[in-house]
C-alpha cells in the first residue's frame, strides 16, 4: 500500500486520499491544525455581542465581537464537562451558558458564574477556567481567520501571492467596507469527501458537461448578463496555483457586458470609475473563483465555506455577497443569481454535489486502477519565479496545486 507521500504524484492522486478514515484523522490535525482557517466576515459581527459558531477541523468555536469591541475566537467547549456552551449558529449575547450544569461565561471568555461553587472547595479558581481562546486570530480585508498553531506564519505571509486577488480583484478596495453577508445562508451536506468541493469550485473543465441545463436556460434569457459565467474561450482567462495551496479560476468579462452594465447603472458605474478606475468593472463582472486553502471559496457572487464532517460527509455553507452602497436593483440581481445557481434548490450546487458523490463511489472501488489523472495542461503549465503556476482556464493547474499542498502538510515532519 502506498505511503502518504506516495499518494500524490505530479500528475495524479490515489483514490485513498478521498476514502481512508486514517488519512481523514490526519487531515484534521495536519491540515486544519496547521493552517489559517476562515471563520467569519466582519459584517457578521457588527455590534458588540454579535457572534457566530464555526468549526476548525473537529473543534467547534465561537467567533464573537465581545462587549469591548474586540473580535475573539473561543473554543466552544465548557471547561467543566466539555459541553458546547453556544448552540445557535448566530446571535447576539453578553454571556454563554452551558446547558448541562449552568456554568456561565462572558462573551470575552471569562468564567462568570458556577452554580453551587462552594462545593468545589476553597482552592477553586474561576479565573483559570474561562473559555480557551484559539491561539491565533487575524483579519484581512474583512475576512476573519483563526489558527490552532501558535507558531504559524503571519496571515499576510500565508496568503502570499493570492493577496493580489483579495486586494485588487475579488475584494477590490471599493468593496472592502461595503460587503454584506446579510441575506442569510444556505447549508447543504453531501455524502462525499471534502476535497471534492475544493477541486470543484476551481474546475474550469466540467461546467459545459455537468451544468448543460443551466447554460441552456441562460441562453433563453438574453437579458440576464450578470451571472459572470464568462466566455468558455480558453484565451479569455486562466487558472493558477499559488504557494500554501491557494488556487484560482479566472475569466474576465467582455466589453459588451461592461457597456450594458454601464447603461443599467449609470450613476453607480460613474462613481466607481471616478473612485477606483475603469479596472473595477473587471472585478465586478468577471468570474474569479478564488480558493483560500483549506476551507474558503470566494466564488462569483457567493462566499462558500467547506466543513469536513467525516471521510464521506461534508457540509457546504453558501452566503450571497451584497454591496451596501450598490443600487437595490443590483443587489436584487445578485441575490437572484445566487438563488438560481447556488442555493440548495438551484441548478449548479446540486449538480456539483451529485458529481462529488459519483466520484466518491468510484474512488471507493478497490479493483482496477486506483489513480485519478490530473494531467490536463501539465505539458504547457507556466512556472513563475514567485512560485505561482499558471494554465488555461480548463487546465487542472488548480487541482495539482491543491494536492501539492495536501502532500506537503500531510508529510511535514515525517522522514523523507
Amino acid at each position: 500500500m502506498p505511503s502518504t507521500a506516495d499518494l500524490v504524484l505530479e500528475d495524479r492522486v490515489h483514490s485513498r486520499v478521498y476514502t481512508d478514515p486514517g488519512l481523514f484523522d490526519q487531515e484534521m490535525d495536519r491540515i486544519f491544525g496547521r493552517t489559517w482557517v476562515y471563520v467569519a466576515h466582519v459584517s457578521e459581527l457588527r455590534e458588540p455581542g454579535d457572534y457566530k459558531t464555526a468549526r476548525i477541523g473537529r473543534h467547534p468555536v465561537i467567533v464573537v465581537r465581545d462587549t469591548g469591541g474586540e473580535i475573539r475566537v473561543l473554543f466552544n467547549r465548557c471547561r467543566h464537562r466539555a459541553s458546547v456552551v453556544c448552540r445557535q449558529q448566530t446571535g447576539n449575547a453578553n454571556f454563554f451558558r452551558c446547558p448541562f450544569h449552568g456554568w456561565t461565561y462572558r462573551n470575552s471568555g471569562e468564567l462568570l458564574g458556577v452554580p453551587g461553587a462552594a462545593r468545589y472547595g476553597d482552592d477553586f479558581d474561576k479565573s483559570t477556567l474561562g473559555l480557551l481562546p484559539v491561539p491565533r486570530v487575524d483579519t484581512y480585508r474583512g475576512l476573519v481567520f483563526a489558527s490552532l498553531d501558535p507558531e504559524i506564519v503571519e496571515l499576510t505571509e500565508y496568503l502570499g501571492t493570492a493577496r493580489h486577488y483579495l486586494d485588487t480583484i475579488f475584494f477590490h478596495p471599493a468593496f472592502e467596507h461595503v460587503l454584506e453577508l446579510s441575506a442569510g445562508v444556505n447549508r447543504q451536506e453531501y455524502p462525499a469527501n471534502w476535497k471534492h468541493a475544493l477541486e470543484g469550485g476551481v474546475d474550469g473543465y466540467h461546467a459545459i458537461t455537468l451544468h448543460e441545463t443551466w447554460f441552456n436556460i441562460r441562453e433563453q434569457s438574453p437579458d440576464r448578463t450578470h451571472a459572470r459565467l464568462a466566455s468558455r474561450d480558453e484565451a479569455v482567462g486562466y487558472s493558477e496555483a499559488h504557494p500554501y495551496g491557494h488556487v484560482l479560476l479566472a475569466r474576465w468579462p467582455g466589453e459588451t457586458d461592461i457597456a450594458k452594465f454601464r447603461v443599467q447603472y449609470p450613476e453607480y458605474t460613474d462613481r466607481l470609475e471616478r473612485e477606483h478606475g475603469a479596472g473595477v468593472f473587471t472585478a465586478l463582472l468577471g468570474q474569479f473563483n478564488l480558493m483560500i486553502y483549506p476551507n474558503l471559496h470566494l466564488t462569483l457572487q457567493n462566499l462558500r465555506v467547506i466543513t469536513p464532517l467525516s471521510p464521506a460527509r461534508t457540509q457546504i455553507t453558501m452566503t450571497p455577497t451584497l454591496f451596501a452602497d450598490a443600487p437595490p436593483e443590483l443587489n436584487a440581481e445578485r441575490l437572484r443569481e445566487f438563488e438560481e445557481a447556488f442555493a440548495t434548490g438551484a441548478f449548479i450546487s446540486p449538480d456539483d454535489a451529485e458529481a462529488f458523490v459519483c466520484v466518491q463511489e468510484g474512488a471507493a472501488a478497490v479493483a482496477g486502477d486506483p489513480w485519478l489523472v490530473l494531467t490536463r495542461g501539465l505539458h504547457e503549465e507556466e512556472r513563475r519565479t514567485d512560485g505561482v503556476r499558471r494554465g488555461k482556464p480548463s487546465d487542472e493547474t488548480p487541482q495539482r496545486g491543491l494536492f501539492r499542498e495536501w502532500r506537503r502538510l500531510m508529510t511535514q515532519g515525517e522522514p523523507a
